[in-house]
């Protein structure tokens, strides 16, 4: 791409995104493989896609995350890309060759699946959550590789992952084998000079320190970014996002037949909706349903060093979170005395092994200050919009110096999709109070009363030829109530959020715009240190040094690459003894 052509594309990218997802974009635009390691909440998943498309206009392309942000990230590609093909595998099998669009897996689905998706020929491959790779002999870590390694296809490789790896650095040596780093050449010289690698008593290699840290941070400069949230200094105060999960058919089913039986409109024998009574069950059911998905988040994020607050609506369900969690959990229930709450907060803010505090909405809601915390995570929906805003507004107060991320879990085709469109349009309401807007009535209102006010929208399309409102019918008529509520409510909404975007400078736009047009390439030579009459071949593509010489060959590593990326990557002078060929 030529330069004037890579600026103007470079500015049309950066028009909806933060000024350190320009950079970030802009950093996995510089060689095919690379691991991108920011903060939770800096937008890691929307990066990946613009870049990943910007690098390989034409599919396919394929996604392996965690089984609980799967739907998470096709809405993320849709808001990125706009009107793409995607595919999310599972209980489904992989769709067959010729697939052209994003095809999204969980980790624990590759073993299934690993042969079907072979077949593909993939021009890029995200790996979310990269620390689920952490154990090189692991099988899904053998099963990764073999996507990307082991075949005659050159994909584009992002390894996404917000965990500090280089605090373990025996964690980070199968992501550099799925980035093609020469650090992956070797585990055991890897180990030697970076791990502490030594034999024990029994003659057993130990490889869980760590060694020359300095020196492996240089060397993953340019191939590996990592941003936290401190300096990132344009973010909001508060982001929200909502993750999609899938239920089992059977609870999806009870809580959508309550929806049907109060938009019929039918009444028991005091005059009150059908329904309504059925709802306090079936919601109890689907938080229960949703508990191993929101544990899966909430382990990310304390192996990412985060202190998590977890709410629920139910008992039933922040049981299950305490038996799952631990001692790493303390919890505030309607069960606990008034009397005990002050020292079970004392405990999270201050005591370092407390990682998450289990609450139910309306016990610990309210009241109380929790700023240790920049991870709010509710497990299911309270009915009272106003409700959500009080809890978020625990760790968002006075004292939190960070942004605060608040991620809500929508189960998929049912009722939540609707209350998620209430949540929305109304977060946008509560914000505009900084603003000086009033929030009129509307904020006041529940769910139940605005499900009431959208049947106008459903009578004629929502009903079978009997009259009656079948399953699909259902989930339909949620989806459309969802769509027409969004429509009506958040007109503004995307020109509101573009206004909040910092403007980007212009050293982001032109570093994205060299990322566009292609690395440069140069060439060193280099006498060789037993044969002076040799020479070695250094060569430096972008983030990339290579050399010829046996010890990088074998091992990833030699004086040669080590010195000269110090050099690059410090800014000080290149060696003489480096005499340069090509530019």
């Amino acid at each position: 791409m030529d330069p004037d052509a890579a600026t103007s594309r470079a500015r049309e990218i950066a028009r909806d995104l933060y000024p350190h997802q320009v950079e970030g974009v802009g950093f996995l635009l510089g060689r095919r493989r690379s691991i991108l390691a920011d903060d939770m909440g800096l937008g890691k998943t929307r990066q990946s896609a613009i870049a990943m498309v910007e690098a390989e206009p034409r599919g396919p392309w394929l996604v392996v995350c965690p089984a609980s942000v799967k739907h998470n990230w096709v809405r993320e590609i849709h808001l990125a890309l706009g009107d793409v093909e995607t595919c999310v595998v599972g209980p489904e099998p992989p769709p067959a060759p010729g697939f052209g669009g994003w095809m999204v897996i969980n980790y624990d689905l590759l073993k299934r699946d690993i042969e079907a998706l072979l077949e593909h020929r993939f021009t890029g491959i995200v790996f979310d959550e990269g620390h689920y790779l952490k154990n090189h002999r692991a099988q899904r870590s053998r099963l990764a590789r073999r996507l990307v390694v082991d075949r005659d296809i050159d994909p584009v490789v992002h390894v996404l992952t917000g965990t500090p790896l280089t605090n373990r650095p025996r964690d980070l040596f199968p992501l550099l084998q799925l980035v093609g780093h020469a650090l992956g050449h070797s585990f055991l010289a890897f180990a030697k000079r970076y791990c502490d690698g030594h034999k024990n008593d029994y003659g057993y290699w130990v490889t869980a320190g760590a060694s020359n840290v300095a020196e492996l941070s240089v060397q993953l400069q340019g191939i590996m970014l990592r941003r936290n949230k401190d300096e990132v200094l344009n973010l909001p105060a508060k982001q929200r996002t909502w993750i999609e999960v899938d239920v089992d058919a059977e609870v999806r089913e009870r809580l959508n037949d309550a929806v049907g039986r109060f938009l019929s409109g039918d009444r028991d024998g005091r005059g009150r909706r059908l329904g309504i009574a059925m709802f306090s069950g079936a919601r109890r059911r689907l938080a229960v349903a949703k508990v191993p998905q929101t544990l899966d988040y909430v382990r990310g994020a304390i192996d990412q060093g985060e202190k998590v607050l977890l709410f629920s609506c139910f008992t039933h369900a922040t049981r299950r979170f305490e038996r799952a969690l631990g001692e790493q959990a303390v919890t505030i229930t309607g069960e606990v005395p008034t009397a005990r709450r002050q020292g079970i907060v004392d405990r999270f803010q201050n005591d370092d092994s407390i990682r998450v505090l289990i609450g139910q909405i309306h016990a610990a809601g309210v009241g109380i200050n929790l700023t240790a915390a920049r991870q709010v995570v509710f497990n299911d929906l309270d009915w009272v919009p106003a409700n959500h805003w009080q809890a978020e507004d625990r760790t968002h107060r006075i004292g939190q110096t960070g942004t605060v991320n608040v991620t809500y879990m929508i189960a998929r085709d049912t009722l939540e999709e609707f209350v998620r469109a209430i949540l929305e349009t109304k977060a946008r309401i509560v914000d505009d109070v900084v603003e000086g807007k009033a929030l009129g009535d509307a904020i006041e209102s529940d769910v139940v009363t605005e499900l009431r006010r959208m049947t106008a929208y459903l009578d004629e399309t929502a009903r079978s030829g009997s009259g009656d409102l079948d399953a699909t019918a259902i989930e339909d008529l949620l989806r459309e109530a969802s769509e027409r509520y969004l429509a009506e409510n958040t007109a503004s909404m995307s020109r509101r959020a573009r206004r909040e975007l910092a403007p980007v400078s212009e050293r982001a736009i032109r570093a994205l715009a060299q990322a566009l047009a292609g690395p440069e390439r140069v060439v060193y030579a280099i006498a060789s240190a037993s044969d002076p009459r040799a020479q070695h071949r250094v060569e430096v593509e972008g983030a990339d040094i290579n050399c010829d010489c046996k010890g990088f060959i074998y091992r990833g590593m030699c004086r040669h690459v080590r010195d000269l990326k110090n050099a690059l990557a410090t800014g000080t002078p290149v060696p003489e003894h480096y005499r340069l060929l090509r530019a």
